[in-house]
């Protein structure tokens, strides 16, 4: 049989109080959740879930401001043509 070894990670009490119920709910403890979400990394060699980003206001103003200042290419020919300007 395979050494266990420990982990702690910390995490917000508010976090930590409704993810553990959820869990509970599912039937399952976190650190079964733990398991199966490591077991998935291992699979698949990667995020077994998408991640979505929404930047906070502050970001979001940054883009939107910069927007005049990115410019799209058809191809990696006119890209380089204008880095050379």
């Amino acid at each position: 049989m395979a050494r266990s070894a420990t982990y702690q990670i910390r995490i917000d009490e508010q976090d930590k109080t409704e993810t553990f119920a959820i869990l509970h709910d599912l039937g399952i403890t976190p650190a079964q959740a733990v398991k199966m979400f490591f077991a998935q990394v291992r699979r698949t060699h990667s995020i077994p879930f998408p991640i979505e980003y929404t930047p906070n206001a502050k970001t979001a103003k940054l883009l939107l401001e910069n927007q005049e200042y990115s410019k799209g290419f058809d191809n990696l020919e006119d890209l380089f043509a204008d880095l050379e300007r």
